[in-house]
């Protein structure tokens, strides 16, 4: 890749909503495959290993795969799709939105809107049950052969640069994170007589349940796992006591279903090495992978570090790629001292 941002771009815009993340986990395999050779795409998952020393302890690091979308529910006799949403989407942005449908073929529609002068009240955001999309035929029978009850639909949107180091996108949750994970594993690859080994888990499902890191827990075993996700970016108007701002380093979780002594290590290992970081404090569960992955069974201590994003589960995610190169090094210095 040239750049971090076509790396990122890469990733994201691949579809690949909870259960159906095989083409972008095939390509995050592949791009991981250079510094891990053994990464390979499996039930929903993406798993790579650097060293596998058992006199060392194991350092996990997951990102997930899956990204927010629809599944069709059903087909009207009008042609009309129902659909179904697949993790926490906003509903007052989906009125009049371009959606791809992946069925027998690629389609483009829109999410249908009755006229404003028609609407009243809460009918401006629509239940979900009232959710359909517009594929522009008249009748059931011209989608024979192309679309089904449970193809996926997502928002029809690509990757754009934005101004600076800033860019959006629409499965930016959490491709951005893949690919600072592969950015560390590139420098991780790098580094000799590492202090412990490194799992790389691109996990599957987390916005339906965590699937992909329940699994990761029970088959890798770690001693040491970091959640590598995304948190609510600060933007106009919002309390700052709750999000994060963009372009000033990832931030570290502390939570009390967290290891405080891997939470303290990672603050050690930014502010020696020079890299700006924020601290994020979650008095319960974190509502990432981090929750599954500590409960492995022989054990683990876990951890996150998120990367702030606005705009969290919409057509129009940003971040700024400097916190990502910035997450790939805090990593990379981890793993320099993880069980030393």
């Amino acid at each position: 890749m040239d750049s971090s941002y076509d790396m990122i771009a890469a990733l994201a815009d691949l579809r690949g909503v909870s259960g159906r993340e095989a083409a972008v986990g095939q390509a995050a395999a592949d791009l991981l495959r250079p510094f891990a050779p053994d990464a390979v795409y499996h039930d929903g998952s993406v798993t790579a290993h650097i060293g596998q020393d058992s006199s060392k302890p194991t350092l996990l690091l997951c990102a997930h795969l899956d990204q927010v979308g629809f599944l069709v529910t059903d087909i009207t006799p009008d042609g009309f799709l129902r659909i179904g949403a697949v993790g926490g989407i906003d509903r007052r942005l989906l009125l009049g939105q371009p959606v791809l449908v992946q069925g027998a073929e690629t389609l483009r529609g829109v999410i249908s809107i009755l006229p404003p002068h028609l609407l009243t009240g809460e009918q401006a955001v629509p239940e979900e049950t009232q959710l359909c999309v517009d594929l522009g035929v008249s009748s059931a029978e011209a989608l024979s052969g192309k679309v089904a009850r449970g193809d996926a639909v997502y928002y029809d949107t690509a990757c754009k640069k934005l101004l600076g180091s800033r860019m959006t996108g629409s499965a930016l949750d959490d491709r951005c994170c893949a690919a600072a994970v592969i950015m560390a594993a590139e420098q991780i690859s790098k580094k000799p007589d590492l202090p412990c080994n490194v799992t790389v888990v691109f996990s599957g499902q987390e916005e339906r349940g965590g699937r992909g890191a329940k699994l990761a827990a029970m088959n890798e075993h770690p001693d040491y796992a970091i959640a590598v996700d995304v948190t609510f970016g600060m933007a106009h108007g919002e309390d700052p006591s709750e999000c994060y701002a963009l372009g000033k380093g990832p931030a570290i979780g502390i939570s009390s279903v967290l290891s405080a002594e891997l939470s303290d290590a990672l603050l050690e290992t930014a502010a020696s090495a020079g890299i700006p970081y924020q601290t994020e404090v979650m008095a319960g569960t974190t509502g990432t992978d981090a929750d599954a992955l500590a409960l492995a069974p022989s054990g683990c201590a876990a951890g996150t570090v998120s990367v702030p994003l606005r705009y969290m589960h919409t057509p129009v995610e940003v971040i700024d790629i400097t916190d990502i190169e910035q997450t790939a090094a805090l990593l990379a210095a981890y793993a320099e001292r993880c069980g030393a």
